[in-house]
């Protein structure tokens, strides 16, 4: 198995299986970096089948991740801390609270638009794990299907984190520098975390019936959610945004609000607003963000702005050389 990251920053990297196994569970870390960007620490545990990875990012600029994996797997990620921005077609949100799966039937490659500091948790089940644990969910998955694709969909969406999923993740990172027999417990922690996981995608499944959304209109929904994403400079009216993809504008309005729990220009605001954050972290004048992220008048977006994080955005600079200090980059 070859997981492959790369960054336009820190370049690319390879990991295999047979390297990991020689690395065994007890380094420190796989990958320890620092550089003018920030930092990156991976710590892994490596199980039969299964691979654990605890990342911690801090980025003192946007910085975008694309991950390939060449092989069949799903992969469980969970955010702790920090929230991604969408940066391509194939990207993904990770937001704290919040987490979703990725299944690749043989190859999947997603991108992740990484700032600030941000933390998360992902649990691979390889190849023979599934086979062994659910082969009829992998088999369901792999179908070329109408049904299959909605699972897929509903699999891949963003839900949260329940607590006792995050108690779980909890006691795994407590004791993952600990040696000995722990591969036992990490191995029925992982499980666990999987069979919660499809308990949860079960539930969603069965209540979705009876909400005012149906399971076939999901898919409408989330193309609504990707082209808000791509045309944060020049939006779509409701009216056209549902005409795009096939919806009225009432059932594109619930629909939305029931899938992503916001309203879609409420969902277009926060990602103009965590857009503004990062490009004014990285040195960009107010008039130019503002113009960046689809705002014509400053003052309106300072005023946005403001309601959004309590802060001026002339005051991020100040904010940011505190953050500094207080995490000891200084």
């Amino acid at each position: 198995m070859m997981i492959r990251i790369t960054s336009p920053l820190a370049g690319t990297y390879d990991y295999t299986l047979s390297d990991l196994w020689d690395l065994g569970t007890n380094e420190e870390s796989i990958f320890n970096y620092s550089a003018n960007w920030g930092d990156l620490k991976v710590q892994p545990i490596v199980l039969t089948d299964i691979m654990i990875f605890d990342i911690d990012i801090s980025c003192k600029e946007g910085l975008a991740i694309t991950v390939e994996i060449n092989s069949l797997c799903l992969m469980m990620n969970f955010t702790l801390s920090g929230k991604s921005l969408p940066v391509a077609d194939d990207g993904f949100i990770f937001e704290e609270g919040q987490h979703h799966s990725i299944f690749s039937s043989g190859y999947s490659k997603f991108t992740v638009g990484v700032k600030d500091n941000f933390k998360f948790v992902c649990i691979y089940f390889l190849e023979g794990s599934l086979k062994r644990i659910v082969s009829d969910v992998i088999a369901q998955l792999s179908e070329v299907s109408e049904i299959a694709s909605q699972r897929l969909i509903l699999l891949q969406s963003s839900r949260p984190t329940t607590r006792q999923m995050s108690d779980i993740i909890q006691s795994m990172m407590y004791c993952i520098h600990k040696k000995g027999n722990h591969h036992i417990y990490f191995e029925a922690k992982a499980l666990e975390l999987l069979f919660l996981e499809l308990d949860q995608l079960e539930n969603i499944s069965m209540q979705s019936s009876n909400l005012f959304l149906k399971e076939h209109d999901l898919e409408r929904i989330h193309q609504a959610k990707m082209i808000v994403e791509k045309n944060l400079l020049n939006p779509c009216s409701l009216i056209e945004l549902a005409h795009k993809v096939g919806l009225n504008d009432f059932k594109l309005k619930k629909g939305f609000r029931e899938v992503l729990g916001t309203t879609v220009f409420g969902y277009l605001y926060d990602l103009r607003m965590e857009k503004a954050k990062m490009l004014l972290t990285g040195g960009r004048s107010v008039r130019e963000v503002a113009y960046e992220v689809g705002y014509k008048n400053a003052h309106h977006f300072t005023k946005a702005f403001k309601k959004k994080f309590g802060y001026l955005p002339s005051g991020i600079k100040k904010l940011t050389v505190i953050m500094f200090f207080s995490v000891g980059i200084f």
